[in-house]
């Protein structure tokens, strides 16, 4: 079953049954266009009202309610090291980073430049490295490698670099080939594959109501060998989508409905996570405002409406600022209290990013984790038993007593209470001879020692030997050697 904990709400039944109308009434008159011709013949297969010379497809309510009935509700996503393998939900917000992020913050310089693949390489072991990051892949885009082999790069070194649950390729049936082929590298076998999904497609609507065929090859590709695929929306307030946050609602909720519609004609049963990125389109500057309020109010009210329909969730965390400051820390604890508040199943799209997804920085990504770490645990709430309410305990210690001598005392407070890795909460005094460090700078330390310290469990030889196959059929000038960071 999908989780239903959930602390932060922001509507209430009847508004979701309101909006859940009016998508159903927009699937149905106004329908969404589906730029593929092979889509557009499985539609008409299942009965939908398809014209070809428009390419916009009429979804009936039947239809619709039939197949987000039909989707799996719960499943497990799979790390090549199984102790990473993840139940999709499980009552808590597992955290992902930021994707294909076209610029980089040089922790050793704070200057900003395009990343390469040792930088990529950097951020994935250290991704690896942190508790709270339950996904980890090459956040960044990968600038000094050949074209022809920049996805299979950057997947592998994943893999290499992380034993924790990652996503495939997700440009075309290409890149979704080359998935399948990875996990026949690791796994041995395309069967075992089906039976154990390794990757998960991500899937990108295009707003208004929009399918594009190489999007469409992605969600079909995954969906036939019973993968798990993020459909995951981002329109604009008053750009690609209405500007109230209603309205939004709708028009998200009709793409991803319709998304599962598609995918439902090639499985019985889909496996789609329900994602909102969506946020208003600032009318000052023209730029998306991922750092708003309403980005935040946009994603809970996803995460409602997945839940609405039992299936699991996913909602972004992030920030305008373009560098590591204070704008980029409170925007994102904001949004990560409230996706982990309203129960998102995940928030893959959250640590070490900013400027909208576009900037990366492995300090922020320590930083961001400290960020998530809270949230998670505010999300945990309060446990309410006989032992906590400490009625004996509190009349053992009588008044003007203290509790520092409670053998309770030490065990409750490990279970209860979070411990920092970053935050300094030590005195004034203490603070200053220990160098003055503000966060910035105990998280540039923190990512360094990590780094000295924590090292990717490795490949099999035989796997790996796979995948360095793989490499250089695509290139003959990397292999699996190249693409192991080797030091911080």
């Amino acid at each position: 079953m999908v989780s239903q904990k959930q602390m932060l709400k922001v509507l209430e039944k009847d508004q979701l049954d309101a909006i859940h109308g009016a998508t159903l009434r927009v699937l149905e008159r106004t329908g969404v266009l589906v730029n593929m011709p092979e889509a557009l013949d499985l539609l008409d297969q299942k009965g939908m009202q398809v014209d070809r010379r428009t390419r916009i497809v009429k979804m009936p309510e039947s239809i619709v309610t039939e197949a987000v009935k039909s989707c799996k509700k719960d499943f497990k996503w799979h790390g090549r090291s199984e102790k990473h393998t993840i139940d999709v939900v499980d009552g808590r917000t597992k955290i992902g980073p930021g994707a294909e992020c076209v610029y980089y913050i040089d922790p050793k310089t704070d200057e900003v430049r395009i990343p390469t693949l040792q930088d990529g390489l950097l951020c994935c072991r250290l991704m690896d490295a942190l508790d709270n990051v339950k996904i980890a892949y090459v956040p960044t885009y990968i600038s000094d490698v050949p074209d022809t082999a920049r996805r299979i790069i950057s997947v592998a070194a994943g893999l290499l670099n992380s034993g924790k649950p990652t996503f495939g390729g997700t440009l075309d049936k290409d890149d979704v080939e080359l998935s399948i082929r990875l996990g026949e590298a690791i796994l041995g076998d395309r069967e075992k594959l089906r039976k154990t999904p390794l990757f998960c497609g991500y899937v990108d609507p295009i707003s208004p109501l929009a399918h594009e065929h190489t999007m469409l090859e992605v969600l079909l590709g995954y969906a036939r060998i019973d993968a798990p695929v993020f459909v995951t929306v981002m329109a604009l307030a008053g750009g690609t989508a209405p500007a109230s946050i209603a309205g939004v609602l709708v028009q998200q909720n009709a793409e991803v409905l319709s998304s599962v519609v598609i995918a439902s004609c090639v499985t019985k049963a889909p496996k789609v996570v329900y994602g909102s990125v969506s946020c208003p389109l600032d009318m000052r500057t023209g730029m998306s405002a991922t750092g708003a309020p309403e980005f935040s109010l946009i994603g809970v009210g996803a995460v409602q409406l997945a839940k609405h329909y039992g299936l699991p969730s996913n909602m972004g965390v992030q920030s305008d600022s373009k560098t590591v400051d204070e704008q980029t820390a409170y925007e994102k604890a904001f949004s990560a209290l409230a996706a982990a508040a309203a129960g998102a199943d995940f928030s893959d799209l959250f640590i070490g990013s900013t400027e909208a997804f576009n900037t990366y920085s492995p300090i922020q990504l320590v930083i961001d984790e400290e960020i998530a770490s809270n949230a998670l645990r505010f999300a945990q709430g309060i446990e309410v038993n006989d032992e906590t309410l400490s009625v004996d305990m509190i009349a053992k210690t009588g008044p003007m007593g203290n509790y520092l001598k409670q053998k309770q005392t030490m065990a409750r407070f490990r279970k209860e209470h979070l411990r920092p890795n970053l935050s300094d909460r030590w005195s004034r005094m203490q603070w200053a001879a220990s160098g003055s460090k503000d966060a910035k700078r105990r998280a540039k330390e923190r990512m360094v020692e990590l780094l000295s310290s924590h090292h990717p469990e490795p490949l099999e030889t035989e796997v790996r030997k796979n995948i360095d196959s793989l490499l250089k059929e695509y290139s003959k000038s990397f292999g699996a050697d190249v693409l192991v960071k080797r030091s911080p």
